[in-house]
């Protein structure tokens, strides 16, 4: 956790934490009453979708940023460079990616699900503001990525720009969120009246020049004496500006800030810190999660896994043991022969003599004629003796080829045999083989991007294939023996030490400087 949101005089707003849990527990009963006032059908499997295109969207921005958006460094754009790096090092965070783009509704905004994160301002602003002001609209933004918004903002809108669907039901989050980091942007900047008239500029453009705004602030009074006016914040994602600017009033009359500002002002280096480069730094036991971390992970995970799966149609639960061909019914001229595991039910109309109902099972036959007056019962022929099939280990060589038993059902090793067994096999198949299958291509879910985790070598490196392969198959096979170790050893389990794997918190492995070892 960064320094400015540790201990009493944490810079977050008091209710900032409550409303996001609030906020993530009441979010899908609320989408569910939105859908049904306007008459759309929104259910888990939705929401879930909603989420994976979000995340997939947002982990290909960066290459949008690179083709369509024009990249800062010390020789484009310095003015803007080096105010992003005087902040960071002042603030003890990497530099982001920055990004100049044109867009005509959001200044400044920060996008990513992890570091390096991307910065990106609006050329539409960017020359009004003064260096000050833009010191302002930067440091917020740099607030919310170290005050771990950012990967939950870039869920709800990758332009920073949130739709009023989205502000209705996560807005009491989001407004605090906006006010934590606008005490922030004013360490920044350094004085309030910097602060108030970049929240002018970014709101009114060019017209924000000739506001009063000591006249404008006075306006907050008329809105709090009003209910019904107050309503209307509600559908937006961000406090009014006059709400904001009577916060920083007060937050400035404080020990908070004045505890802050010397935190912000102190004896530091002038360079932001470095990535650790992958090979460059050991991956130490502190680093790696513990159980609430990688439990909130596979939460995430696993609703994903399972809105795929049942948005294709698919099933979550597991039908193996289950016979879909349990019950066969045939028909023939005169016959009607109903066959269930184990018994047989011949109904016969052809004549006169054969007429009735047979019943056989192994060692009884059973017979109601329909023309003569009784039932009989007879024990029914032995059946011939057959020869069992012939196995080699798990395999059986019958009839129709080979096949394997698995949990009770005999899975023909075929195209369409290993195909069935995938259906029947349902969340238990799917999910292990998405985890591998992302771990290998990104070295992360979705569920460690938004939780801020990564599955590495000890070295810091990506795994190889065949590490992650390996990782997930004794996961697999040993889950049973890995759940009651990680009671002894929380933060690396099992399989991690049997592959040279962890998953770590990137946040932590990242700052810290490429010389560490461990």
């Amino acid at each position: 956790m960064h320094e400015l949101f540790k201990g009493p005089r944490s810079l977050r707003e008091p209710s900032e934490r409550i409303a996001f849990w609030l906020t993530a527990i009441f979010s899908l009963p609320a989408a569910l009453a939105i859908g049904y006032l306007l008459h759309e059908s929104i259910g888990a499997s939705q929401a879930a979708l909603f989420i994976v295109v979000a995340m997939v969207y947002v982990t290909l921005a960066r290459g949008r940023l690179l083709g369509s958006s024009v990249r800062v460094h010390e020789l484009q754009y310095p003015r803007v460079f080096a105010i992003v790096k005087r902040a960071c090092a002042a603030l003890e965070i990497p530099m982001p990616l920055i990004f100049v783009r044109e867009d005509n509704y959001v200044p400044a905004v920060a996008l990513g699900f992890g570091e390096p994160y991307a910065l990106v301002l609006s050329s539409h602003w960017i020359e009004l503001f003064s260096d000050d002001e833009l010191s302002f609209v930067i440091g917020r933004e740099l607030g919310h990525i170290a005050a771990g918004h950012t990967r939950f903002h870039s869920l709800l809108s990758v332009s920073g720009n949130e739709n009023p669907v989205v502000s209705l039901i996560f807005g009491a989050w989001l407004r605090r969120c906006t006010l934590t980091c606008d005490k922030v942007g004013l360490l920044c900047c350094g004085t309030l009246d910097a602060a108030i008239r970049a929240m002018g500029i970014a709101a009114f453009h060019e017209f924000g020049r000739r506001v009063d705004y000591q006249a404008f602030a006075e306006q907050h009074a008329e809105i709090q004496n009003d209910a019904v006016l107050r309503l209307g914040e509600w559908l937006s994602s961000e406090p009014y500006a006059t709400r904001r600017i009577a916060s920083l009033r007060r937050f400035i009359a404080t020990q908070s800030y004045a505890a802050a500002e010397a935190w912000f002002l102190r004896e530091r280096a002038a360079e932001p810190p470095a990535l650790a480069a992958p090979g460059q730094t050991k991956v130490a036991t502190r680093d790696c999660a513990g159980w609430w971390r990688r439990f909130a992970a596979w939460g995430i995970d696993a609703v994903v896994v399972t809105a795929i799966i049942t948005s294709f149609g698919g099933t979550v639960a597991s039908s193996l043991g289950k016979r879909a061909d349990s019950s066969v019914v045939s028909v023939s001229r005169g016959n009607v022969k109903i066959s269930e595991p184990g018994v047989s039910v011949t109904i016969s109309g052809k004549n006169k003599t054969n007429a009735g109902i047979h019943v056989e099972r192994p060692g009884f036959a059973w017979k109601n004629p329909a023309m003569t007056g009784g039932a009989t019962s007879s024990p029914a022929p032995s059946p011939a003796p057959t020869v069992s099939p012939d196995k080699l280990g798990p395999i059986e060589f019958t009839d129709q080829g080979p096949a394997v038993n698995v949990f009770g059902s005999d899975i023909p090793l075929s195209a369409g045999g290993v195909g069935d067994l995938i259906h029947r096999l349902g969340f238990f198949f799917s999910f292990p083989v998405y985890l591998a299958l992302l771990v290998i291509l990104a070295g992360q879910t979705f569920g460690m991007m938004i939780t801020g985790l990564r599955v590495v070598t000890t070295e810091f490196r990506r795994p190889s294939l065949g590490r992650t392969l390996l990782r997930y198959l004794i996961v697999g096979f040993l889950w049973p023996l890995i759940m009651p170790l990680s009671v002894i050893s929380r933060r690396v389990l099992l399989h991690d030490r049997l592959s040279k794997t962890r998953v770590v918190k990137v946040e932590r492995v990242l700052t810290r400087p490429a010389s560490a070892q461990t």
